[in-house]
């Protein structure tokens, strides 16, 4: 049996593995295309209010959404398309919306995400939180805590 030869296989394999995955998350809705989109996920941060049925107390329900920005052009996309799955599971943990989005497509100066990758806390449509530099953000990833506020707010 010639060991070196199946271990290149494997090693083929898991790559192909990755750079496919990484295309089908790419395509899907996990993506951001373009500002219009942008605005619109923005947007499902606003706070919305409710009557409590039993004490007519008006409350107010407070809404986060997490965007993660890269230059799709730039190696850490692919990687980070890959860890996107593990951010959206600490995020549904949390009833928060999450996606990434294309730096180069979309003017953010006004939101003042200028490094990539920037993992950003939006909360009444307000940014809240800007978490930049790589290893921060894998960090984040890494941590066994589902509460993804918590880690982004404290990293």
């Amino acid at each position: 049996m010639d060991f070196k030869s199946i271990k290149e296989k494997i090693i083929k394999f898991k790559d192909d593995a990755v750079i496919s995955g990484s295309k089908k998350v790419a395509q899907s809705y996990i993506v951001i295309k373009n500002r219009e989109d942008l605005d619109v996920f923005i947007g499902k941060s606003k706070n919305t209010y409710y009557t409590n049925k039993e004490t007519g107390e008006k409350k107010e329900n407070t809404r986060y959404i997490v965007t993660l920005f890269l230059k799709k052009d730039s190696t850490l996309y692919e990687e980070f398309l890959i860890t996107m799955p593990i951010l959206v599971a600490k995020a549904w943990a949390k009833s928060i919306p999450i996606k990434m989005c294309d730096m180069n497509l979309i003017d953010l100066s006004e939101l003042k995400i200028i490094e990539q990758p920037s993992l950003v806390l939006f909360k009444n449509e307000k940014l809240v939180k800007i978490v930049t530099w790589e290893e921060n953000i894998k960090t984040i990833v890494k941590k066994i805590n589902l509460n993804i506020i918590e880690d982004i707010k404290n990293n």
